[in-house]
């Protein structure tokens, strides 16, 4: 736990001693490089901040500047888009010039499917940041905020381990209880205080799961 936090002062620390200078930004690489799909980042980038909206334009970018952190932004994007940033994450972390820079996934909901890959591609930390517009001094103030709780191990922790997805359509999705044989359909209060949340430990089905003869 010391460990992880140690990790996440020392990306802000890095991203803050860059200088705000747009010169010296081109010396010393970028102290943020956003890659935004959905366009849901609202404000021009500032100095030392750079925004894309194609994970192969973001790649190129990465390798060729070395940001100081990866921010990815998650909408409300199609699976097929989705499936390019998780793609995207693991390049990133295979890539022997891009590897060791940190990489923030920015969530619109708390999802344990999407969070269990991006812990496998080796994406460092995760915000959920909903699905509104965020302008750039917002998302500077999440950078400046990660800690132990944005690790994705942690988050993977207080979600419960049944959440299950079954997909609607490339836009919408259903999320259904998998200690109840997947028949129970979740949402609204239940999945926001018990099954995203560590309460999960004490709910019913989750001490008790159904399961099929």
């Amino acid at each position: 736990m010391a460990c992880t936090g140690m990790k996440a002062a020392a990306v802000n620390m890095q991203i803050n001693n860059q200088s705000d200078t747009g010169e010296n930004s081109q010396a010393r690489g970028l102290r943020v490089l956003l890659c935004d799909p959905a366009g849901a980042v609202n404000q021009p980038a500032g100095a030392g901040e750079e925004r894309v909206a194609s994970p192969l334009r973001c790649l190129d970018r990465a390798t060729d500047r070395r940001p100081a952190i990866i921010v990815l932004r998650f909408g409300n994007l199609p699976v097929r888009e989705q499936e390019a940033l998780l793609e995207l994450s693991a390049l990133l972390k295979r890539n022997r010039h891009t590897r060791s820079i940190p990489v923030l996934a920015l969530l619109p909901a708390k999802h344990r499917k999407l969070l269990e890959n991006l812990r496998q591609a080796g994406v460092d930390f995760a915000h959920h940041a909903g699905e509104i517009a965020l302008d750039a001094q917002q998302i500077r103030a999440i950078i400046a905020g990660l800690g132990p709780e944005d690790r994705l191990a942690r988050q993977l922790a207080t979600l419960c381990p049944f959440l299950h997805y079954n997909s609607i359509d490339p836009h919408h999705e259903m999320t259904v209880c998998g200690a109840y044989l997947d028949r129970m359909v979740l949402g609204g209060r239940r999945l926001r205080e018990i099954c995203g949340t560590g309460d999960h430990l004490r709910c019913e089905y989750y001490l008790n799961p159904r399961r099929s003869a």
